[in-house]
Parts: C-alpha cells; sequence; structure tokens
C-alpha cells in the first residue's frame, strides 16, 4: 500500500517556530527522496492529480456541488460565496469565511433576497452555508480569483477579468447594495460580527469526466478532494482520528491520498497561535505510525506533499531508505524557504 499525505503549512511556517524538533518528520524528510516544486494552489494541485484540464479557471464550483450533495450534471456552475469586504484606506479587502462563521438561517435569508432581485437571470443555491452557487446557462469568457488567494489582498488585482467580466461586476455591485441593509447583517453587525456585504465569483465549470482513478482512496474533509473522489467514483471518507484508523479503513492495496487542511487555519486569525501544538498533534497521530507501519512493511511508500508560500516540497520515502542513516536528521527549519 502507498500512502500520500497532502499537509500545507507544515513546513512554510516553521521559520516562526525554529525550535520545535519532530523526530519523525525529520527522519521521514531526510531518508526519502525529496523534490523541490513550483508552488502551486491546493486546487490546483487536486485537479493535476486527477487529471482534470483546466477550464477557463479550475472548475471547482461542480466538483464542490457534487460532494454538498448537488446535481452538477452538464451544467455550467459557478461560486459566488459569501464574503466580507473590509474598507480600508486605499482600498478594500477581503476576508472570506475562513475569518467567520455564517449559519444556515443566515445564509438561506441572504440568498433568498438575492434571489428576489436577481430572479431567474442569477439564481442562487445553497447546500452549505458557506459554500454558495450559482448555474448560468453559457460559460462566460472570464477568469477568477479563488479566495483563499485574494484574502487579504485589496480585490481590485483580483476581481473577475475578460471580455465579460463587466457584467459580474455588475452584479457584484448590485449584490453589495441589496446585503448592505439586509436585517441578517444588521444583526451580524449589532453582536461584533463582520457583515456578509458581498459576494465572490469563482471556480467556474463543468464537471470533468473522470476516467483515471489516481488514488483508490480519499480521506479528507476538504470538499473539493471530496467531489473529485465522487466524481472518479473513488470511495471518499472523512478525515479519521490517526493514521492507524485510516490504515484499518484503507486496506492493504492501492494508493490513499490523506488531504489536511492547512495546520495553521483558525477561524477569526491570521495565523494560529496553536500552530505548534497542532503540529505536534500530526507528528504524534499521523508521522509516527506511519514511520512505523513503513519499518514493519505494513505500507510500501509514504509520498509527504508540503506545499509553502513559495514552493511545494514533495518526500517520496519506501522501507529500505531508512536504512541511510547517514542522510542525517536536521531541523525542519532547514527546509524553509518562506
Amino acid at each position: 500500500m502507498h500512502c500520500h499525505l497532502y499537509v500545507p503549512d507544515f513546513i512554510s511556517a516553521e521559520r516562526a517556530h525554529a525550535d520545535q524538533r519532530l523526530a519523525a518528520a525529520e527522519t521521514l524528510i531526510a531518508r526519502g527522496r525529496r523534490r523541490r516544486m513550483a508552488s502551486i494552489a491546493p486546487e490546483g494541485w487536486l485537479f493535476e492529480r486527477f487529471s482534470v484540464p483546466k477550464q477557463r479557471d479550475w472548475p471547482v464550483a461542480p466538483h464542490t456541488l457534487l460532494a454538498d450533495g448537488g446535481s452538477p450534471e452538464r451544467h455550467f456552475w459557478m461560486r459566488a460565496d459569501p464574503v466580507h469586504l473590509r474598507v480600508g484606506r486605499d482600498s478594500l479587502s477581503l476576508a472570506d469565511v475562513t475569518s467567520f462563521d455564517v449559519s444556515r438561517a443566515e445564509a438561506e435569508a441572504l440568498v433568498e433576497a438575492l434571489n428576489r432581485h436577481f430572479g431567474e437571470a442569477m439564481l442562487f443555491y445553497i447546500l452549505e452555508p458557506a459554500r454558495w452557487y450559482v448555474r448560468l446557462q453559457r460559460a462566460p469568457d472570464m477568469h477568477t480569483t479563488p479566495p483563499s488567494a485574494a484574502r487579504g489582498e485589496a480585490i481590485e488585482a483580483n476581481l473577475p477579468s475578460g471580455p465579460d467580466a463587466i457584467a459580474f461586476h455588475a452584479r457584484m455591485n448590485e449584490a453589495q447594495m441589496l446585503l448592505h441593509e439586509h436585517p441578517v447583517n444588521t444583526a451580524r453587525e449589532a453582536r461584533g460580527d463582520p457583515v456578509l456585504n458581498s459576494i465572490w465569483f469563482w471556480g467556474g465549470g463543468t464537471l470533468a469526466d473522470l476516467t483515471p482513478r489516481p488514488f483508490s482512496a480519499v480521506f479528507g474533509d476538504d470538499p473539493l478532494a471530496r467531489g473529485l473522489a465522487l466524481a472518479a467514483s473513488i470511495p471518499a471518507r472523512a478525515l479519521p482520528k490517526d493514521a492507524l484508523a485510516m490504515l484499518a479503513a484503507a486496506g492493504n492495496d492501492g494508493v490513499a491520498l490523506v488531504f489536511m487542511d492547512a495546520l495553521g487555519n483558525e477561524k477569526r486569525g491570521a495565523e494560529s497561535t496553536r500552530f505548534p501544538e497542532r503540529r505536534a498533534a500530526l507528528e504524534r497521530d499521523w508521522l509516527e505510525p506511519l514511520l512505523t507501519a513503513l519499518r514493519s512493511g505494513r505500507i510500501g511508500m509514504l509520498t509527504l506533499s508540503l506545499p509553502g508560500a513559495d514552493s511545494l516540497l514533495e518526500i517520496e520515502i519506501v522501507r529500505t531508505d531508512l536504512r541511510y542513516f547517514w542522510r542525517r536528521r536536521k531541523p525542519l527549519a532547514v527546509y524553509c524557504t518562506g
């Protein structure tokens, strides 16, 4: 069995925690075969693993819709997520749902208002409170930016671009005026929560025809990873509590992908103060048991994909690599580039 772990931020934040030593992680990185690659967004990494070509954008919307229980069929879908635009001195910056919570009742009330305003021209759908969708009659000729890439940035450079973009800028402006004085936002402002004062169009496309099966099972809570697995008829399971539970569910053959959230992802905080604690938990619950499984022959290969801010470090390691004692462990800070 081959186990593949995707763990954002494991290396990239190391400089802020240079004194943290993690023996299993250091051993796996030191003994394995390392490749440093250009940085790629999580969406792009997943689509490339599943051999899905980019449309105008990576087609995130139809695949997360599938994960949320919807039926994309052959329609063109686009995400239209609720966001909070912060007013700065010279520009507006974007905060997405990693910075706030939204309840189902709030989402339903806001979407009802949007549908009442836009009508059949643009119907909004919600299956999960933080993920909204629109179904379009045709694919607009434009490119969009994922909110994760625009987070904290001035929105001007990240707005949709291309021949059809102006129409979507206008729809965003209409939505902003409609949402500004909505009772949901009045209540959120009164209790000190960020108001949901805009929508963010991104990730449009149609569902891919997935014939390759790059993995035998996919574990994780990310809706895109789950949606791609479902589209490829691959078992998609929630992230288990630890590697032992994953191995018990994965069987003895194939390639199991474990797709993890960024270790620094915390609501209402740019960088989690709990990062060292969470990384130590990943070492204890995942890397130590997987190192043991590799030594015992329970798994035949382990791949670690560790994306950072400006590059992706990939490590492949098999059992015989563990014999190379002269490849000495080094602090994780050695591998940090940003």
